[in-house]
């Protein structure tokens, strides 16, 4: 029978290894396991004459512009692709694929000078965005073959700061306001916990990560 510091112990490694998992999430969101990432090619505009908060902002919405459009072109192909999410001694797979439900159009950036000698400048977009991801498995050929995706709705922030030529992702928050699962010919919103690992954990330790993590249990 396990002892009160065991299972302690053992908390403390599950949420650790989850964190692990959120972070790695984080940097690799955009990569897949063949090293591709999903930016368009030459994404960042070129800005002619003398740089200002105005044409800043237009080389971020531009930036983004063509980021969206890329995704919703490429979406089909993405998703057959899978991502590998290395995390402490282990590795999991997965596919995703993003849309976006008012394409560009529904862009919200904010852009405002940073006090330095050259020009340089913070922005923050703000956009819908759904993604469609299917559970994280350790084996590479499961991933492959599944297809039950799982729908999270939400708000994507991503903050940039301008280097002078280009903007530079400094964070980037996806923030899920609705699951749904597909079943019965439609997407149906879900109410409790969505299982997001294949591996089953003690609900003890998953209502803790459920707090922690929110989406991602």
């Amino acid at each position: 029978m396990p002892t009160l510091n065991g299972v302690k112990d053992m908390s403390r490694r599950v949420v650790l290894r989850f964190f692990s998992i959120l972070l790695f999430a984080a940097l690799l969101t955009g990569c897949s396991s063949a090293g591709k990432p999903r930016i368009p090619g030459n994404p960042d505009p070129l800005i002619k004459g003398r740089v200002t908060e105005e044409t800043a902002r237009l080389a971020l919405e531009m930036k983004l512009t063509k980021q969206i459009e890329f995704l919703e072109q490429n979406k089909e192909k993405y998703k057959d692709r899978v991502v590998t999410l290395p995390a402490e001694d282990v590795k999991y797979h997965y596919k995703y694929y993003d849309e976006f439900p008012e394409g560009p159009e529904g862009l919200d950036i904010e852009v405002e000078p940073l006090e330095t000698f050259s020009p340089s400048f913070k922005g923050e977009a703000k956009y819908r965005k759904i993604r469609y991801q299917t559970r994280f498995t350790t084996s590479s050929r499961r991933a492959a073959t599944d297809n039950d995706f799982i729908r999270d709705e939400g708000m994507q922030t991503e903050v940039y700061e301008f280097d002078g030529e280009k903007w530079n992702l400094k964070r980037s928050i996806f923030e899920v306001r609705n699951t749904s699962v597909f079943g019965e010919d439609r997407w149906r919103a879900t109410r409790g916990r969505i299982r997001r690992l294949e591996e089953e954990k003690p609900e003890l330790f998953v209502d803790k990560i459920r707090n922690l993590f929110g989406f991602i249990d």
